[in-house]
């Protein structure tokens, strides 16, 4: 090898070093919406756990996502995993946002214990109250809960803040709940958010609401 090959070689070393590194992994779609398979929240990578689809009967609702720190296929290990966390949910089609709220509230009732209830119901009343001021959540608008140890919960719609952070774990621990409790809308889905294989769930014919 002359000496031009060297520095011609030693050349092109440093400018592919000084490039953007690119992700290899490819997002997820779930749907049309492309969920990302790691993100960084509160200074640290997350990691996609799973994602997946809302059904009521044949209509699809929404998508769901979970990004924890490490990977987890039970709820237990979900609630009691450290660090920031993120559920991700997107409508496919519009969505009243009253109905939707007073469902969240019914799923957070019907998964928390009486204790845990009463601990957070003012959060459960402030939530219902950020739902109830948008007419609408509109297909493809994303609305955002992410956990981050001391600040709280926080909820971003359409990319904007929405209030002060819910401050209480275990208020978020009972939103994660409605989706991976014992009693979740949707089997699947719970199957897809604990990294079943993704978008896994489908139509199971009789449900209980939209959540």
């Amino acid at each position: 090898m002359n000496r031009r090959s060297i520095v011609l070689g030693g050349a092109a070393a440093t400018m592919l070093s000084t490039l953007p590194r690119l992700s290899l992994a490819a997002p997820v779609d779930i749907a049309g919406v492309k969920y990302e398979p790691t993100i960084t929240l509160g200074g640290q990578k997350l990691v996609l756990n799973g994602a997946g689809i809302r059904y009521k009967f044949i209509l699809k609702i929404y998508a769901l996502g979970l990004y924890l720190p490490k990977k987890a296929d039970t709820m237990e290990e979900v609630i009691q995993m450290e660090g920031p966390k993120r559920l991700q949910l997107v409508p496919l089609r519009d969505l009243s946002t009253d109905s939707f709220g007073r469902l969240v509230t019914k799923g957070i009732q019907t998964n928390a214990s009486r204790e845990e209830f009463v601990k957070i119901l003012p959060d459960i009343t402030r939530i219902g109250q950020l739902f109830s001021s948008f007419p609408k959540m509109e297909e493809g608008d994303a609305l955002v809960m992410d956990w981050i140890p001391g600040t709280g919960m926080i909820a971003t719609y359409k990319g904007q803040v929405q209030g002060d952070p819910f401050k209480h774990p275990e208020f978020f621990h009972t939103i994660l709940k409605i989706w991976l409790g014992s009693a979740p809308p949707d089997n699947s889905l719970k199957e897809a958010l604990l990294g079943g294989k993704p978008g896994a769930a489908k139509p199971t014919g009789t449900v209980t609401g939209a959540n």
